[in-house]
């Protein structure tokens, strides 16, 4: 019988292990909106669907969040890839993401701000509370989903996953790539 040999992680090179998290756009404002690029999205709740997106306070985005009782998480294919990457690069303090990058604000159902046209799936979110701890490097808001629309011919196949600065697809992970 062979022993089972197990290596030593630290914390975060045992999280980097785990696999890729969705990569969702955050639209935020009702007025002058922001899209933003996030890679910690969480759910956590199925009923009531609560969901939490993690953000830096230095970010743009940030400040509409702490304005805002709404926001709109916006799961991207794999065709918007070239956007998502100049939403992540890019502050809304310099410039209109929207138009820069060319993405559609499109109104919300249920809350003020925007979703995004060219995303098959958007998740409206009204803001329930935030978690600031001050010792975390980013401050988590959790809201509840209160409408979601999505494509017809929606594959999931296609949307785009983020992990330690890479990309990938589900296709991808699963190694039909």
């Amino acid at each position: 019988m062979s022993e089972e040999v197990k290596l030593n992680l630290g914390a975060i090179e045992a999280v980097m292990q785990l696999p890729p998290a969705p990569v969702v756009l955050l639209a935020v404002g009702g007025d002058e909106p922001n899209v933003t690029t996030i890679g910690m999205f969480n759910v956590f709740s199925v009923d009531p669907t609560i969901v939490g997106i993690g953000i830096k306070s230095s970010r743009f985005s940030y400040k509409l969040l702490e304005e805002s009782d709404d926001f709109s998480l916006n799961v991207p294919g794999r065709d918007l890839l070239e956007h998502v990457v100049k939403c992540g690069k890019h502050s809304g303090s310099r410039l209109n993401k929207f138009s820069e990058v060319g993405l559609t604000p499109k109104p919300g159902s249920r809350i003020r701000s925007p979703t995004i046209a060219e995303c098959p799936l958007a998740l409206e979110v009204k803001k329930l509370e935030n978690i600031d701890r001050g010792d975390w490097d980013h401050i988590w808001y959790m809201g509840k989903v209160v409408h979601a629309d999505i494509d017809k011919d929606y594959d999931r196949s296609n949307v785009l996953l983020y992990w330690d600065g890479e990309f990938w697809t589900p296709e991808m992970v699963q190694g039909k790539e």
